[in-house]
């Protein structure tokens, strides 16, 4: 007798692993959240990383479509070629029921739209920012700025039910003229995550004095993120501060952090997430000061860690530090006021650690991948209701 067919969710990301970033990582936790729940699950992404065209792992296929990858990799575009013609012709012979796309400002996000839509799906699209993209280039970021409208506004006629990982991203929606349905949050499997720390100590690699606070940064090193401010905030606290700053990422500023490394700024280039988690575990802090976020995944990471974080205003904060018991939100991004922020955590440890213990209570109870999976269902069931 033959088993019965599973719901199919098809989820459009532009990127995914092995490539590393907030929605790569959003994308695949949600698949498996989704696989766990009893769904077939298709991810159809972009070979920025010239991998397998088609594969199938863990329970989850792939579709990889042929690209070429721009901006450094981070902004990849499909090639319309024989490829792909056939891998789109093998996607539409699937028995999808949904479609769910990450994020508005990728062309291959107006590709999923296109896609839902020609089967008769209503989208579901989840807004993954709280700002405008940035390049470090004023002149460039007006580009940015006006390229993100055209597309928003072109993918307005597929008729998508908009979402978005927090409230901030939420409300960002509104800058486009769009309506939030509610969040999909970002969320993490805070005791697994924990529990998967490797052994090495970053305090005797570093040679760290026992005395320091560890602040740490984990993330791509690119403008937005704010590491060139805490480089100089490391800069302005100076060698008798008591803090050592470790940063661990890649991006296009590694090397100019390399150059601005010293005895109280480690730049550890990118780590496995076994010693990621380690990091995050042996830090005093984590340090954040972005310019903009969806809902951020080393937050979150921080969080399970039961490690405070020093963070800008920016998406994911509203939920997971809803007030000064739960971490501190700083006011700007500027090196002073990041430089300041961490000094005053330094010369209150006990006030910090019970921070950390209050996030990771909160995490636990509130962000697990089921619950977001569970609610990305509903919205999807809701969406083809709506239509």
């Amino acid at each position: 007798m033959p088993s019965e067919r599973k719901p199919c969710v098809c989820i459009f990301s532009a990127l995914y692993p092995p490539a590393v970033g907030g929605v790569e990582t959003y994308t695949a936790n949600l698949a498996k959240a989704l696989r766990d729940l009893g769904y077939r699950v298709i991810v159809a992404t972009l070979n920025s990383q010239g991998l397998a065209a088609r594969e199938s792992a863990d329970g989850i296929d792939v579709v990889r479509f042929p690209c070429r990858a721009l901006l450094g990799g981070r902004y990849p575009i499909a090639r319309k070629n024989s490829e792909h013609r056939k891998l789109q012709s093998w996607l539409r012979s699937q028995a999808v029921d949904y479609v769910i796309v990450n994020t508005r400002f990728y062309l291959h996000s107006q590709s999923g739209l296109s896609f839902a839509r020609s089967q008769g799906i209503a989208p579901v699209l989840i807004e993954h920012g709280s700002a405008h993209l940035t390049m470090g280039s004023p002149l460039v970021d007006k580009g940015v700025e006006f390229v993100e409208h055209l597309l928003t506004a072109a993918g307005k006629r597929h008729g998508a039910s908009y979402y978005a990982v927090s409230k901030k991203a939420s409300r960002w929606l509104g800058h486009f003229g769009l309506v939030s349905n509610g969040e999909l949050y970002n969320s993490i499997d805070a005791d697994a995550y924990l529990k998967q720390a490797s052994a090495r100590s970053f305090r005797d690699e570093l040679d760290i004095p026992e005395t320091d606070l560890i602040a740490a940064f984990v993330g791509r090193l690119v403008p937005e993120k704010g590491v060139q401010a805490i480089a100089e905030a490391a800069r302005m606290l100076g060698a008798d501060s008591g803090v050592t700053f470790v940063l661990a990422g890649d991006g296009p500023l590694f090397d100019e952090m390399e150059k601005r490394s010293s005895e109280k700024l480690h730049l550890l280039g990118k780590l496995s997430p076994r010693d990621v988690s380690a990091l995050l575990a042996q830090a005093d802090l984590f340090c954040l000061p972005s310019r903009s976020e969806g809902f951020a995944t080393s937050l979150l990471e921080a969080a399970a860690c039961y490690t405070p974080s020093i963070v800008t205003d920016v998406g994911g904060v509203d939920e997971l530090i809803p007030d000064a018991r739960f971490g501190t939100v700083i006011e700007n991004a500027e090196p002073r006021t990041v430089a300041e922020a961490v000094r005053q955590a330094a010369e209150h440890r006990e006030a910090l650690a019970a921070q950390g213990a209050c996030v990771g209570k909160l995490v636990r109870t509130e962000f697990s991948w089921k619950k977001t999976a569970e609610r990305a269902i509903e919205a999807c069931k809701a969406a083809q209701l709506s239509d």
